[in-house]
């Protein structure tokens, strides 16, 4: 009975978590009739009310990990399940990793005013240009992803002219940390037949890109909301 008195207690954390997570989402439509100020004050708000919620999730996943810990103490089964449970978290983006990598950083470029309007668009970073970064470093073997300290993972969201990336507004310079053979990484990313279009861009536009070997990037754990389409018991 104790066993499964611990047990319980995750499932309820994960219905809280869950609870808070769909509040998130709820939240975003009425922001725009919620606060009457202009676009910025109610994207900082937004933002402050989203990073605290962020960090309720956190808390959460704290005691849940402290309570699957104490279970996986006391039951063989439980403690299989835990390692389990292990593995997919680190698959799953949800822990913070270390190891060598590459640090490839996107930034607008600085054109005059007075430069054509397609010049200017083509001069700045896209959310396409970040995502193409992403696909191309998952090609080349990366094992984690980071961008300005948000952890990429299946979901991620990264929209906007403004760019958001897992609900964060965001601001260039934009440093993609990579973790993962640095040498593969870089001799993949700066293949001339990788990136090609955001490479173009940077000759004649002056959009910035450069790629650094490093020999430690850290990855955060994910903290965003986690989806969930289909369950099933096992």
């Amino acid at each position: 009975m104790r066993v499964m008195s611990i047990l319980f207690l995750p499932t309820l954390l994960l219905g809280l978590l869950v609870g808070i997570q769909w509040q998130t989402q709820a939240e975003r439509s009425p922001i725009s009739s919620r606060y009457s100020a202009d676009l910025a004050d109610a994207a900082n708000v937004m933002q402050r009310e989203q990073d605290g919620l962020k960090a309720e999730v956190a808390s959460l996943r704290s005691q849940l990990d402290g309570i699957q810990e104490q279970a996986a103490t006391l039951d063989d089964r439980a403690a299989g399940l835990k390692r389990q449970i292990d593995e997919m978290r680190v698959d799953g983006g949800l822990t913070a990793q270390r190891g060598a990598g590459l640090l490839v950083t996107l930034d607008d470029g600085r054109l005059p005013a007075n430069a054509p309007r397609r010049s200017i668009e083509l001069a700045i970073v896209h959310s396409q240009d970040i995502t193409d970064v992403f696909n191309a470093a998952w090609k080349a073997g990366a094992r984690g992803i980071a961008v300005n300290g948000e952890r990429i993972t299946a979901a991620t969201a990264c929209v906007g002219a403004t760019i958001q990336i897992n609900g964060r507004l965001m601001s260039p310079p934009f440093v993609v940390s990579v973790l993962g053979p640095a040498d593969q990484l870089l001799r993949s990313l700066g293949d001339q037949n990788e990136l090609r279009e955001i490479k173009r861009r940077s000759e004649l536009y002056g959009l910035k890109l450069s790629l650094e070997r490093a020999t430690e990037v850290a990855l955060p754990p994910y903290t965003g909301a986690i989806p969930v389409r289909h369950a099933s018991p096992r």
